[in-house]
């Protein structure tokens, strides 16, 4: 086993943003995209495909064959109000890569610039599932329906993806990874099996594990032939129990050796509770573990979204919560989903951001927030939800959060966002030995979404009105916290109270200050 892979901050680039951009596309736009990850992370992942590819392969449909301009038919059923968007990626892609191959460019830029350069290859992407005639399906897949899964509702998004019993399946994958290993520099190679979500069919999940170990051990065997050490990363659900139902067999990766590391994660909004003590008791301790963000920082029933870039706060506790957890590192996902909407004065500012998630003992302190909000997206993939619940009158529940263990004399808050006609003298709290009586009630976040002393960031062009939630303030001693997974009750006296969510606050008295 070679040396445990040190990166601390990973950044997955998305394979169409750079291709949104308003200009004609040159190399010196995708050099600025390395520039700007190079600011925060230590390695950026270049994604080139979803089910066909962004730069000019020779063994994969690019994005734009058989493109021509005007050609409606090109892109099949999608909605006419999408159309001008597809088209603009679609020429961009063919633009740039008359003058340069867009994954070359980038991976050797990453390396002049100091920050390792990888691969995240999408391992069945089905963005576009409502058309199944879609120009972003390739002919693989259109002509070749006897290799799909068979539909199944509950699994929504991907239910109809590739199905990787068949040996042509994952030959076709294995086919585009040898062409990278042959013609490309690169360090490392994720697997990312969250992007979707489902490989095989529901039951026989032994042979399914099967199967797929002896295809990540392919992978290996490919990435071996290089003149250098690639490492591999696969990503993988948030839970080790349901990543096995799935197909995907950590313990044996960690105990045959062919795997460096492993990345887990929810589908879409960031799951802050993944346990990474279950996952290192079956890697054992030279395999490496990270906890992936997502852009959303959290989703509670029916109250407006937050977004985990536009907050240093945020970002500072999910770091250290899954450090103080064991994790080894973390992932940002759909990060630039963030920038595009809410832009922020430069990149240095967005980007450098990151620099922070790297070191715990820098982490701690400064104000972070730690969440326990709705995540639940995908079925079989997700984290089952701890909120929203109900606690019934004379009642309590427990709640399960990763925490980081906080220095004096910083102040500890704990939010409550509740649901109900509770008072300050109806509930309580208590973290291990401690319990308290709430110090007050007040209105929720969205009472007032321009207040500039909170991080709840809102979308309000997207988001639809929502509920009037309640937030019930707890104030907490410091040594009350301790790292990794902390057990926070909640009590009702006198009647019942639904939970929507909960925030433990740190180092700010008076709200949560976004710096």
């Amino acid at each position: 086993m070679t040396q445990k892979l040190q990166y601390r901050v990973l950044y997955n680039f998305d394979c169409g943003d750079l291709f949104n951009t308003s200009e004609p596309l040159t190399p010196a736009h995708v050099e600025r995209m390395v520039d700007e990850v190079a600011l925060g992370a230590d390695v950026i992942l270049i994604n080139p495909n979803a089910q066909v590819v962004n730069y000019p392969s020779k063994v994969w449909q690019t994005s734009w064959d058989g493109y021509r301009q005007g050609d409606r038919d090109f892109f099949g059923s999608i909605p006419d109000g999408m159309l001008p968007a597809r088209e603009h990626t679609v020429s961009q892609m063919a633009g740039l890569a008359e003058q340069c191959d867009y994954l070359a460019t980038a991976l050797t830029h990453a390396k002049q610039r100091g920050i390792t350069p990888g691969i995240s290859m999408r391992m069945n992407d089905m963005h576009d599932i409502p058309w199944p005639d879609s120009h972003s399906f390739s002919r693989f897949y259109k002509d070749n329906p006897q290799l799909h899964l068979p539909p199944i509702n509950a699994r929504d998004w991907g239910s109809e993806g590739f199905n990787y019993e068949h040996a042509e399946v994952r030959e076709y994958f294995l086919s585009l990874i040898r062409e990278w290993v042959d013609g490309y520099d690169f360090d490392v190679l994720e697997l990312d099996f969250s992007r979707f979500t489902y490989y095989f069919e529901r039951g026989d999940a032994g042979r399914h594990c099967t199967i797929m170990t002896a295809f990540i051990t392919e992978v290996r065997n490919c990435l071996a032939k290089a003149d250098r050490r690639i490492h591999l990363i696969p990503r993988i659900a948030a839970d080790p129990d349901a990543a096995y139902a799935l197909g995907f067999d950590v313990e044996a990766w960690a105990r045959d050796g062919i795997v460096d590391g492993i990345i887990v994660t929810s589908m879409v909004t960031t799951a802050w509770t993944m346990p990474i003590d279950k996952f290192r008791q079956l890697t054992g301790p030279d395999i490496a573990i990270y906890a992936a963000a997502e852009v959303t920082a959290d989703k509670r029933d029916g109250i407006l979204l937050r977004y985990l870039p536009g907050s240093c706060e945020m970002l500072r506790g999910f770091a250290a919560g899954y450090y103080a957890a064991g994790a080894d590192g973390v992932e940002l996902f759909n990060y630039f989903l963030q920038r595009k909407a809410k832009p922020v004065a430069s990149a240095e500012e967005f980007f450098g951001r990151l620099r922070e998630m790297r070191s715990l003992e820098e982490i701690r302190a400064k104000p972070r927030l730690h969440l326990l909000g709705a995540c639940y997206w995908t079925v079989e993939f997700d984290l089952p939800d701890q909120v929203p619940v109900t606690i019934a009158k004379h009642s309590e529940r427990r709640f399960e959060m990763l925490l980081a263990a906080v220095p004096e004399p910083l102040a500890v808050a704990v939010h409550v966002c509740f649901d109900g006609d509770n008072t300050a003298a109806d509930l309580w709290l208590r973290i291990g030995r401690y319990s308290a009586q709430a110090a007050e009630v007040g209105p929720g976040p969205e009472g007032d979404p321009n207040d500039p002393g909170r991080a709840w960031l809102y979308d309000n062009d997207r988001q639809p009105s929502c509920r009037q939630s309640k937030i019930a303030l707890f104030h907490v001693p410091a040594a009350v916290i301790r790292d990794g997974r902390n057990e926070v009750i909640v009590r009702s006296e006198n009647m019942s109270v639904t939970i929507l969510g909960i925030d433990v606050e740190v180092g700010s008295e008076n709200g949560i200050q976004d710096v």
